[in-house]
């Protein structure tokens, strides 16, 4: 009987190792493969990666590539550019600038004509009257603009040897030339810190700002846009076609600093205005018989009356 049961406890015992064992085993062999799959996915993700960064390297050395395609390319134009523009100026600011007006084309167009020491009127038969010189006999140099043909030149311009254009103008007509201005692709640009406007582009702002400017009416609203009109001394009807008419007035050649309305184009002034230092007043007549009794101020978009 003890020997049954020393039997019985040994097949146990054998049958309990036997299936720890088993267990231990199976915990190795699912670790182990585990681990196996672990290193193939790093495997995996290395080589990837390394793909990866030959991938980058190829498109930065394809950028760098096309870069440098494009500098060369634009560095090409550039110096085509500057070949054309001292060989023929007068064409190449006529096809690369902007805003030109028909005298700035017209004046251009006198630079590529056969060099002489001087053309004179070559632009005979148009409102304005232009000069040109040279000064070495091997290109033309300097230019000189009559706007009006009143003898008294409005700009002068200079022609550098590499085909670059400055102008001086004289925004009064006086001889005085206090406006400097290079041309670029853009146009007329200011050679000064403050830009300037030109002599034949000045542009008025509205003296007082949209946000402040009275809304009333429509010969208000008129008003504010034909104060944008280039500044001359005077703006006869500046709102032609409709029903009231406005007259403008500059007493600086700067700019538009007086105005006056008829309501009904009766002949009659309604309202006489006066723009000063940022300022909008007038004086209204309201029985229409130009004895202006009424005065009032242009404030945060009304009209106050003094």
């Amino acid at each position: 009987m003890a020997l049954k049961f020393k039997t019985f406890r040994n097949i146990v015992t054998l049958v309990l190792f036997a299936s720890i064992g088993g267990s231990c085993y199976g915990c190795y062999f699912y670790w182990s493969r585990a681990i196996t799959h672990q290193r193939l996915e790093e495997e995996q993700e290395s080589i990837l990666e390394q793909q990866r960064r030959v991938e980058r390297s190829q498109r930065a050395t394809a950028e760098r590539e096309a870069a440098s395609i494009e500098a060369r390319a634009a560095a090409a134009v550039a110096a085509a550019d500057d070949a054309q523009r001292t060989k023929t100026p007068g064409a190449f600011w006529s096809a690369k600038a902007t805003g030109l007006r028909d005298v700035d084309i017209a004046a251009l167009a006198l630079l590529d004509r056969p060099v002489v020491d001087k053309i004179k009127d070559g632009t005979r038969g148009k409102p304005f009257k232009v000069n040109v010189y040279s000064d070495d006999r091997v290109r033309f140099n300097r230019l000189k603009i009559d706007l009006d043909r009143d003898n008294l030149d409005d700009e002068t311009w200079t022609i550098f040897a590499d085909g670059r254009i400055e102008r001086k103008v004289s925004t009064k007509d006086n001889g005085v030339y206090d406006v400097n201005e290079r041309l670029e692709t853009t146009g007329w640009q200011s050679m000064s810190t403050a830009p300037v406007p030109s002599a034949a582009d000045r542009y008025m702002q509205p003296t007082a700002s949209s946000a402040t400017w009275p809304k009333g009416s429509a010969s208000d609203a008129a008003m504010e846009v034909v104060l944008r009109l280039p500044v001359q001394a005077k703006i006869k009807d500046a709102t032609r076609n409709q029903s009231f008419k406005i007259n403008l007035y500059s007493d600086d050649g700067t700019a538009f600093n007086r105005a006056k309305v008829d309501l009904d184009r009766d002949d009659k002034w309604d309202e006489s205005w006066t723009l000063k230092n940022g300022t909008v007043e007038k004086q209204v007549a309201p029985a229409d018989d130009e004895n202006y009794t009424d005065v009032y101020v242009a404030k945060d978009g009304a009209w106050l009356k003094k």
